[in-house]
């Protein structure tokens, strides 16, 4: 059985021992995976690879299981444990949606680089900035976005009509994407969206992440955006997230 080595998160763990853990990582080469962590639950010490915390960005080491999907974590190399996040309940919270976001929309073994930067580039954002906010609203379109989720909000997905053209606008999950006056009303459901918070929603998915601290979005926008993003992962997950109790814009 092949030890192998790659960049990890921790994204989860659940007892299985005393002295035992399961650890879900996401991980650079590999995606998601859980791993058996064996007498992880003893830390000896600040420096020691002997215990894993959660919204912990490590190396790790492990023996890949052929025939299980669950591996033997053998060593876990601190990089960097974004320590504010343990001192600022917002920080902390907005970090636990991140890695529930990740758990949700990811498989196991199905590694995505790109995802994988944005969740170290996210951390570490809302670990050292202060728009904790827009770092999240940012994460969850760019999750989308890599993952081939990210909704039609360009133009009308049924008419074709431009956002800028429209004087009133419509966001509607199950057909991905805005809906114009005249077509909203031959589909049930959906939410209403100020047109500027969809363009600002577009211009995040591209932002670059040394530029999004500089970004300034009025409050009461952020809060439309969130409640379209929620509307939609809602709708893609058939249920909410855990993580967004404990959560509001500010």
């Amino acid at each position: 059985m092949p030890v192998l080595r790659t960049e990890a998160i921790a994204l989860g763990r659940t007892d299985y021992s005393n002295s035992s853990q399961i650890i879900t990582f996401y991980t650079r080469d590999y995606g998601k995976m859980h791993t058996l962590a064996k007498g992880f639950k003893r830390s000896s010490g600040r420096y020691s690879s002997k215990a894993v915390d959660l919204l912990t960005y490590y190396q790790i080491l492990f023996i890949k299981k052929e025939h299980s999907s669950l591996h033997t974590l053998t060593e876990a190399v601190l990089q960097n444990n974004y320590p504010t996040l343990r001192n600022d309940l917002d920080k902390y919270y907005r970090a636990s949606c991140v890695a529930e976001l990740v758990k949700e929309f990811t498989e196991e073994n199905d590694p995505c680089e790109p995802l994988f930067d944005i969740v170290i580039n996210t951390l570490d954002g809302i670990s050292t900035g202060t728009n904790t906010t827009i770092r999240l609203l940012a994460f969850e379109i760019k999750m989308l976005k890599v993952l081939g989720y990210l909704p039609e909000w360009g133009r009308c997905v049924n008419c074709k009509t431009g956002i800028r053209e429209m004087t009133e606008v419509h966001f509607n999950a199950k057909e991905g994407g805005v809906l114009c006056k005249r077509c909203h009303v031959k589909y049930s459901n959906g939410i209403f969206v100020p047109a500027g918070a969809i363009l600002i929603a577009e211009r995040l998915a591209d932002a670059n992440f040394q530029k999004i601290e500089r970004v300034n979005i009025q409050l009461s926008i952020c809060v439309e955006i969130e409640k379209m993003l929620r509307y939609y992962i809602a709708s893609i997950l058939n249920k909410g997230l855990n993580s967004w109790k404990y959560l509001t814009v500010s």
